[in-house]
């Protein structure tokens, strides 16, 4: 996008207002300035062409300017180029030891390999927040900035091409709080895909492990789900023929995708299913070597049940901890505002909620005498609903269920909510139950069917202005991750894509004999090369990594 020459900002600090850009509205009341920062809101009009006051711009000559039009004020810090460029707009400020939070407002056309804010104190890791693409003003934030030596570059970092273009402006360091940020994904079909062909490449094609690939562009976390057995003599109750892969998603496969995920220096987000299929809020089966319960009066199955659910979470978290990777996080369950353990633990009853509370109280003692610092969620789908959630967790309320974290699942095709809504949902549901909140499950596509021409999981991109692209996937990861660290108070600490891993191969599917129907939103295309999504991983990390 063209921006108004030196001279026409000269014109425009003297009070004409003038911008090929086409008409502007009246300027919007300068905001308060930044105590830490000299010509934080870029209204220090320049003396030359090359003049940034208070900042300083290495890269490309030119590519960093002060014009406008501006989000408040006349002016706003812009990068851009008559031809490929890299700039890297900075300051560096002393500030008293401790935490910060930077924010600033920005609009990017897109296109750019790179283009994020940044904070780096001396001597530490820098945190990085990418720029979502957007012609609106659009809020971006950096949490967790943590201070140890008194001084801290921040900054704007932009690698373009011709006519890549991105504004900033109302830049605000302020006290904050330690914050990490978690991007990552579910890798629990890994092992059954490579094992059945599928191979994994990086961005230049050369084939590695995807773990490393995904470390390496930033991701921090996995999610893995267990199955309590898997395989033909343990399918789904009332349906013989419907069951997952013998000797995947079981104990002895998670164990081992926990031991390649550490050597990554990724954390471990575990899920109990606590059944030998998939579970969400209308399936919830109970693994076939507990179903001796059934033969008991009800009283009796649910005394036995809860002791499952406890002596189960122990030993497999004690099996975890033996082997060096306890999880960071582990969830009682997947998708389960119906309940867990079908009929006894049915959330909707007035016997099976109360049985409910026994085995998720029975699940949060298990894991907390194992592994006091793991955080236990509660994961639940429909990111949005406030009546849902509400409901639901009012419930666990009011009988005395303990847990720490809020999980949702994000889907824009299956809630039809665009990322502000849902934003916005997060922040109230978060400080109604005084509790953070995990995005423990997002996707979308970057193709419009799956490798075999059928149509996926997810039948289209919902109401998020992105289309079923490699390029429209990456932004919307760019604007998700970028509105989930802004919601106040840090509310959201982390975001946990599905699936990332399941790329094409022979035999692999959603169940043993069944097609693969998310070959279309994984983070590696169809051959397994890496995606350009993974760009949204790179430019979002935080300094605690």
């Amino acid at each position: 996008m063209p921006t108004a020459s030196w001279s026409v900002r000269a014109g425009l600090a003297a009070g004409l207002v003038l911008s090929l850009l086409g008409p502007v509205a009246p300027a919007a009341a300068q905001a308060a300035p930044s105590p830490e920062l000299r010509n934080s809101g870029f209204e220090t009009p320049p003396t030359g062409p090359a003049e940034l006051p208070g900042w300083r711009a290495a890269g490309t000559r030119g590519a960093a300017t002060i014009a406008g039009p501006a989000r408040t004020g006349v002016f706003a810090l812009q990068h851009n180029g008559t031809r490929a460029y890299t700039v890297t707009t900075t300051q560096t400020v002393r500030v008293p030891d401790g935490h910060y939070t930077l924010t600033a407002y920005a609009q990017s056309g897109g296109g750019q390999r790179a283009n994020y804010l940044f904070a780096e104190p001396a001597g530490g890791r820098q945190a990085r927040t990418a720029v979502p693409v957007s012609s609106a003003w659009t809020v971006v934030t950096v949490r967790g900035i943590e201070v140890r030596h008194g001084r801290l570059t921040i900054g704007l970092r932009t690698e373009a091409p011709q006519g890549g273009w991105t504004r900033l402006d109302d830049v605000r360091l302020t006290a904050g709080a330690p914050y990490d940020f978690l991007a990552g994904g579910d890798i629990t079909m890994l092992n059954w895909v490579e094992d059945s062909g599928g191979r994994y490449y990086d961005e230049r094609g050369r084939r590695e492990d995807p773990l490393k690939i995904m470390a390496e562009n930033g991701t921090d976390i996995v999610r893995l789900r267990l199955y309590n057995d898997t395989g033909p003599d343990h399918p789904r109750v009332g349906y013989p023929g419907h069951y997952l892969p013998e000797g995947y998603q079981d104990e002895e496969d998670i164990l081992d995708l926990a031991r390649r995920a550490t050597r990554y220096g990724m954390r471990i987000q575990l899920t109990f299913h606590y059944s030998d299929y998939w579970t969400n809020g209308e399936i919830q089966d109970i693994p076939k070597d507990w179903r001796d319960v059934t033969d008991l009066p009800r009283d009796q199955a649910v005394d036995k049940l809860e002791s499952h659910i406890y002596d189960y979470t122990r030993y497999f978290l004690q099996r975890m901890a033996a082997q060096g990777t306890p999880p960071a996080f582990v969830s009682l369950g997947n998708e389960m505002q119906g309940g867990l353990l079908f009929p006894y633990g049915y959330s909707y009853t007035a016997d099976g909620a109360p049985a409910l509370a026994r085995f998720l109280k029975a699940g949060y003692r298990a894991t907390k005498e194992v592994s006091p610092d793991t955080q236990v969620i509660i994961h639940i789908t429909d990111a949005g609903d406030y009546d849902e959630y509400r409901w639901f967790f009012g419930l666990l309320n009011r009988l005395g269920v303990p847990y720490d974290l809020i999980g949702s699942s994000y889907y824009p095709f299956w809630t039809r909510r665009d990322i502000p809504t849902v934003v916005q949902f997060f922040d109230t549901i978060s400080r109604e139950f005084n509790r953070k909140i995990m995005v423990m499950e997002t996707g979308i596509n970057w193709n419009p069917v799956t490798h075999e021409g059928l149509e996926g999981q997810l039948h289209d991109n919902g109401p998020v202005p992105y289309g079923e692209t490699p390029a429209g996937q990456r932004d919307f990861l760019y604007e998700l991750f970028a509105a989930l660290k802004s919601v106040p108070d840090g509310a959201v600490i982390g975001d946990l894509y599905w699936d990332p891993v399941m790329i094409p191969a022979p035999g692999v599917g959603w169940e043993v004999g069944e097609p693969n129907f998310v070959s279309n939103t994984t983070l590696f295309d169809f051959t397994g090369r890496a995606l350009p999504a993974l760009d949204a991983y790179r430019y979002n990390v935080d300094g605690g990594r």
